[in-house]
């Protein structure tokens, strides 16, 4: 009877143990967060369960979970020693769940709730696309950010280099303008999560340039034919010259001019003439300016008549003729210098110049040669002189001499010495030499011209005593 007892008590005590046991409770997990990826740490927690926690699992799509812990099959049989009550994390890279495996005694593992920790890639701010430059006010088009990781918060402008920057509502990729006046340049400000770093973009721009202008032109002016110069000017140009062009057919055809500069010089040109400038900025269509004229006064024909051909000391008209107020040079031999046909005497051959000053100032010239025929040596020579002082007869005459200026008179003794020269002879030897006078005799001698007149030669007789 007592061991029955005894057993009743045993079975009691055993069965009253195992009610005694609670089903496995997975618990609540908190802890979850939202970070930005490579950039977090932290502590899954577990609370409410009932039972021993064996292990935790993590996942990254929901789907599949991957042991984290101890793993422990669940199969009858001492269980591993369990691990902390708590999961902790460290430089997640992506958004990953939590989840912890939890069984009490005999009866079946339960599992928690899940706990995640979101966490999102690094702001990326991305390219922006759509930079254009435009003469003039930009028209309208977009600006489209691309490669960005998160989203725009904003956009901003800069009309000074970016040292200055201002705020533009806009939370989506595309940005639209419209007639931009000024160099503008944008970027965008992206944030990927609430728990990543904003980003700037690269910026994109639009530039604006001023069109070309050729400014204003100057130098507009009447000139005389052949004898001018001056400038002509450009000012208040945007851009470059590019070079200049000319015109004398009142601007049907052009001639372009090599030159750079604003400034233009022209010279002795002999008909009118139209100037302009090509200007160019940058990129823009080039400009050009206004129309400079240079016109030319209207010339009359002006003549120093023809080239004519006189002997020396004739007395001739000059036959000049033109519009204006004349005057000749060189005015010797001329009765007047300042008329058209003035009297001419002359003994030379010379260049006469006709200047004409017209109304408008202008000068003309023209020349016309006068040359001087030489007269042919016919003059009679004295064969004998007596040179005694008497007054008759005492001086070698030759007749007409005076008319032929470069003769060159040589005389010699019988003997061929030299006892006389004289360039430019003019009937004035008396029979000496050096001073003293030469004993009557016969004399040679050799009279030269300049031209190519043959020379003359002869022999003189002096005769003091007779």
């Amino acid at each position: 009877m007592r061991f029955f007892t005894t057993l009743f008590v045993i079975i009691s005590l055993s069965l009253l143990s195992f009610r005694s046991k609670a089903q496995s409770v997975g618990g609540t997990t908190s802890g979850a967060n939202t970070y930005c990826a490579f950039t977090n740490a932290g502590f899954i927690s577990l609370s409410g369960f009932t039972g021993t926690v064996y292990f935790w699992e993590s996942s990254t799509d929901g789907i599949t979970w991957t042991a984290t812990g101890t793993s422990w099959s669940g199969t009858p049989g001492p269980p591993p020693a369990p691990p902390q009550i708590g999961q902790s994390y460290n430089n997640l890279s992506q958004t990953t769940c939590y989840r912890a495996i939890v069984q009490n005694g005999a009866f079946p593992p339960d599992t928690s709730t899940i706990s995640c920790i979101t966490v999102y890639a690094p702001s990326d701010g991305g390219t922006i696309n759509g930079s254009i430059t435009s003469c003039g006010p930009s028209g309208s088009g977009s600006l489209n950010i691309t490669g960005n990781t998160g989203n725009p918060l904003s956009w901003e402008s800069s009309t000074d280099g970016g040292t200055t920057w201002t705020n533009i509502t806009n939370t989506t990729t595309t940005l639209s303008y419209t007639n931009i006046t000024q160099t503008t340049i944008y970027q965008a400000i992206v944030q990927n999560g609430p728990a990543c770093p904003t980003d700037t973009s690269t910026q994109a721009s639009i530039t604006v340039l001023p069109p070309s202008s050729a400014g204003t032109i100057s130098g507009n002016d009447t000139v005389c034919s052949g004898v001018n110069g001056d400038t002509i000017s450009l000012s208040g140009i945007t851009g470059s010259v590019m070079g200049w062009g000319s015109s004398t057919d009142n601007g049907i055809t052009w001639t372009p001019i090599s030159n750079p500069s604003v400034n233009l010089i022209y010279s002795n040109i002999t008909q009118t003439t139209l100037y302009v400038a090509i200007v160019q900025n940058s990129g823009c269509p080039a400009d050009t300016s206004a129309i400079a004229y240079i016109a030319i006064y209207p010339s009359s024909l002006i003549s120093a008549g023809n080239d004519t051909a006189v002997f020396a000391g004739a007395v001739f008209n000059l036959n000049g003729s033109g519009l204006g107020f004349p005057s000749w040079s060189p005015s010797s031999g001329l009765n007047n210098s300042n008329i058209f046909n003035p009297i001419a005497t002359v003994s030379n051959t010379t260049t006469y110049t006709l200047t004409v000053s017209d109304t408008f100032g202008c000068v003309q010239s023209d020349n016309v040669i006068i040359t001087v025929i030489p007269p042919t040596f016919n003059g009679r020579i004295s064969n004998l002189f007596t040179p005694n002082g008497d007054g008759i007869n005492d001086s070698w005459y030759i007749q007409d001499i005076e008319n032929f200026s470069g003769n060159f008179l040589m005389i010699y003794n019988i003997y061929g010495n030299k006892v006389y020269e004289k360039n430019d002879y003019m009937n004035d030897w008396k029979g000496t030499y050096n001073g003293t006078d030469l004993p009557d005799g016969t004399y040679y001698y050799i009279l030269t011209f300049k031209d190519d007149q043959k020379p003359v030669k002869g022999s003189v007789d002096i005769i003091r005593n007779k």
